[in-house]
């Protein structure tokens, strides 16, 4: 059993979008989850975090059912970055960045001095030095995305799941993130979910590819995956699709 495992689970609104799903990820690993969208990546995410009732089967967490768990536990364990986002009216960088402390303490707490020296190491780690007094609204894409990227650091949760943490990003910051991705995973030992549509990245930057297709769920490294199940199933999407 992984850090994070499923056994026989469905998830869905009511109706199950992905059928008997068994995989499991470890520690230190980068995952790329794919699908077309309505697949249920997005749903499936939400499951893992319980913002969504499980429909059958079994999640577990360090060991752990992820049902038992509080969500104030959940949160220990996990921090998400959604594709999806609302930017608080006045907050700078340094802001947003230090509200992943937040889960420890009360929001009236005031932060320890070791506390906000891991935010300005998580600035620099993240490259954002030059920034982090800079209003949010102010921020390229690229940068606004590290910076909640930042956040989630700062919660110290071992496991990241990313919502299409690329989308909208040109090539060089798509590069950027994925390698900052990667960098938590091996430096880190951070276990990194993330969904994107963009299936050439696998080869270059993760370990294992949940492909989800036709309501199941397909876990494998991405030499096992890429020539086979998913260059023909997009293959066939396009064909299918009247792009020939």
């Amino acid at each position: 059993m992984g850090f994070l495992s499923l056994e026989n689970a469905e998830v869905g609104y009511g109706q199950p979008l992905i059928r008997n799903i068994n995989a499991d990820l470890e520690l230190g690993e980068v995952c790329l989850m794919m699908g077309n969208n309505g697949t249920g990546k997005t749903t499936l995410i939400k499951t893992i975090l319980s913002q969504l009732p499980l429909l059958s089967g079994k999640i577990s967490i360090d060991s752990r059912d992820a049902s038992e768990l509080s969500a104030q536990e959940v949160a220990e364990y996990i921090a998400v970055v959604f594709s999806k986002y609302e930017i608080p009216a006045f907050y700078t960088t340094t802001d947003l960045i230090a509200l992943g402390k937040f889960i420890h303490y009360p929001y009236y707490i005031r932060l320890s001095e070791e506390d906000r020296a891991e935010v300005s190491k998580t600035i620099h780690l993240l490259g954002l030095d030059e920034y982090k007094y800079c209003p949010l609204q102010n921020l390229s894409d690229g940068n606004l995305q590290k910076a909640f990227i930042g956040r989630a650091i700062v919660q110290n949760s071992p496991v990241i799941l990313l919502d299409e943490p690329t989308t909208h990003l040109d090539e060089q910051n798509k590069i950027a993130l994925l390698k900052l991705l990667r960098r938590l995973a091996k430096e880190y030992h951070k276990l990194i979910l993330f969904s994107s549509h963009d299936w050439r990245i696998a080869k270059f930057f993760t370990d294992k590819i949940w492909y989800i297709t036709d309501q199941s769920l397909q876990s494998g490294s991405p030499e096992e995956l890429i020539g086979t199940v998913i260059l023909e199933s997009n293959f066939d999407d396009l064909i299918n699709g009247g792009v020939f």
